[in-house]
């Protein structure tokens, strides 16, 4: 079995290669997904940590799923942006019958995605020992506002993280990304514009239903 570390406070991930021997020793199989598992149950490399184990797949690729409490490959009607139903597939409202792993470890579970909860003693190579800094920053405008604790009077486009762009024989660039909901003058403007549009249309549809009843009685 292999089992991918991941440590989202550093943000490093790395796969490792656990004996079936290792697993079955440590009893694995009574464990499912969502839970705290002691990490020597991996090896001894990993004594001391704490992993949770976040997902998994089987030997033919079926992923597993949160909260199916099976050990073993089911078939479920699923909706769009589940899992192992891509959210671009399908129609709006459309439901699919698809395969998946249930949420219990069992025996034929191929790899294993797992989160460090708690450090151990000994730092794991590649995973606790380095930091991985993040190579993009937000592009929603409120979690740029919330990063960088801006008010609502500052442009948040001032702000946007931009990162540099490198290549042999060519000028250095920097690139950054266009800033999602962002509401701006002139999209205020828009909005009341049609706002106003809309409140006209409903007194001009009132006077004239009014200038009607009174021409008719």
């Amino acid at each position: 079995m292999k089992i991918n570390v991941a440590y989202p406070r550093n943000g490093t991930v790395k796969q490792f290669e656990v004996s079936d021997d290792t697993i079955r020793r440590g009893n694995l199989f009574d464990f499912r997904l969502g839970q705290d598992v002691d990490g020597s149950l991996f090896g001894e490399q990993f004594q001391g940590y704490v992993f949770r184990l976040k997902g998994g797949s089987d030997k033919q690729g079926f992923p597993m799923m949160m909260g199916v409490l099976a050990n073993a490959r089911v078939s479920l009607l699923l909706k769009r942006g589940a899992v192992n139903f891509n959210t671009f597939r399908g129609k709006n409202g459309e439901r699919r019958r698809k395969s998946v792993r249930g949420a219990i470890v069992a025996a034929d579970i191929a790899v294993l995605n797992v989160t460090v909860v708690k450090v151990g003693e000994t730092p794991i190579e590649g995973v606790t020992d380095v930091t991985l800094p993040r190579r993009l920053g937000p592009k929603r405008a409120s979690k740029i506002r919330r990063l960088f604790n801006l008010g609502k009077d500052d442009d948040v486009r001032r702000y946007v993280v931009r990162r540099k762009v490198e290549k042999d024989g060519k000028k250095i660039r920097f690139k950054a990304p266009k800033v999602q909901r962002l509401v701006s003058k002139k999209a205020k403007a828009n909005r009341i514009k049609k706002l106003k549009a809309r409140r006209d249309g409903v007194k001009a549809s009132a006077e004239a239903r009014k200038e009607f009843l009174h021409a008719v009685g």
